[in-house]
């Protein structure tokens, strides 16, 4: 979207630049005929003042330039019509040099008292001035054509933007909807082990799910949120999967607090820790501990989940590629920041394993923050 809005921009600002292109030209036009009417008349001795000549010129072409336009705008000049509209200009532009001359002429013979045959006079305009008023109907022809043809141009750039960011829009919505049932379906397998064993615990795990979802329905439309609302989404899937694993499972929230109002996508937290808890304690019968680490470095915000118990199992790009979680997320930060991203897995020494995210570091307008969860639990 933000590509779409430069664009917009953009045309606004050519709009304005083409639309003083014609109004150029016709002032271009005008001054012209009225220095060279002046230098005519000042070569022969009966040169009034200048302002005269220029005032004569605009009524003249003031009349004959919506003419010009209008004919232009109605036989455009195109590959489909060349052979049509090229013949139909050559004989407006000869008609209309020859109104125009014409006018010229008899105002000149009206301003020398008839002390110049009106025949002579029309001689002389025709013979000498119809290459000037040729070529100045070609000027405002070709503006014309130009202002068309950039207009469409910028018409067709805008609206393949829009589409493409229709796209990404689209893109990004499906791999949301990919990364909900995933979670959903989770969430409710963990209940299904506790509903006979320890009814409270599925009873609080299914509050939180309510929860999970109102927070869930409320961003439903939101590709970015601040990090301090992703925290309060993460707390309620973390108190999920305490209540599952008891005291086998320990998190740890080391964020910044300067962070909490930084965007950060929607739902791009709850798929790490998930990935750590599957590959960490999920496989090992030793206790875990995920940690999560929240912190800017120069312009950039960093993400890091990690566990103590998992190991990689084959190489980071293959890993990446190969889970719903991790590869639906590389997927949604390409859409979102392209080339200005990274995600890195890598094993910890002496044992565990992490995943970094690195997107570039924007705060929302205000965010109330969620400071009670930045703490070890």
């Amino acid at each position: 979207m933000q590509q779409e809005r430069l664009v917009k921009d953009g045309m606004t600002h050519t709009l304005m630049d083409r639309r003083l292109l014609i109004p150029a030209c016709w002032a271009l036009v005008v001054l012209v005929f009225s220095a060279q009417w002046y230098a005519y008349d000042a070569g022969h001795g009966m040169a009034d003042p200048f302002v005269d000549y220029l005032g004569w010129s605009c009524y003249i072409w003031g009349v004959l330039t919506p003419l010009v336009l209008w004919f232009a705008r109605r036989h455009p000049i195109d590959s489909a019509t060349w052979r049509s509209a090229v013949p139909l200009h050559i004989a407006a532009s000869l008609l209309l040099a020859t109104v125009q001359l014409s006018l010229e002429a008899s105002l000149e013979w009206f301003r020398a008292g008839g002390r110049w045959p009106l025949r002579e006079v029309m001689r002389h305009y025709l013979s000498q001035h119809t290459e000037v008023s040729f070529l100045a109907y070609w000027a405002l022809v070709g503006a014309t054509q130009f202002y068309r043809v950039y207009d469409q141009a910028r018409a067709h750039q805008l609206h393949a933007v829009q589409l493409e960011a229709r796209l990404t829009e689209a893109r990004l919505e499906a791999l949301r909807a990919q990364l909900q049932p995933h979670f959903l379906f989770n969430t409710l397998q963990a209940a299904t082990v506790l509903i006979h064993e320890e009814p409270d615990g599925a009873e609080e795990i299914l509050l939180r799910l309510s929860e999970l979802l109102r927070i869930s329905l409320d961003e439903a439309h939101a590709q970015e949120i601040p990090l301090g609302r992703e925290i309060e989404f993460l707390e309620h899937y973390t108190r999920i999967q305490q209540r599952r694993f008891g005291d086998r499972l320990r998190f740890n929230f080391q964020v910044d607090p300067n962070v909490l109002a930084n965007w950060v996508p929607s739902l791009v937290l709850q798929p790490l820790v998930e990935n750590a808890i599957r590959h960490g304690i999920g496989k090992h019968k030793e206790n875990d501990v995920v940690s999560l680490r929240a912190f800017q470095k120069q312009d950039r915000l960093c993400l890091e989940v990690s566990n103590v118990t998992g190991a990689l199992e084959d190489t980071p790009d293959r890993l990446v590629t190969r889970g719903i979680g991790l590869s639906n997320t590389r997927a949604r930060l390409e859409q979102l920041y392209g080339q200005e991203q990274s995600l890195r897995l890598f094993n910890l020494q002496p044992r565990g394993v992490a995943v970094l995210l690195s997107i570039p570091a924007r705060r929302s307008p205000s965010e109330k923050g969620v400071p009670a969860i930045a703490i070890a639990k």
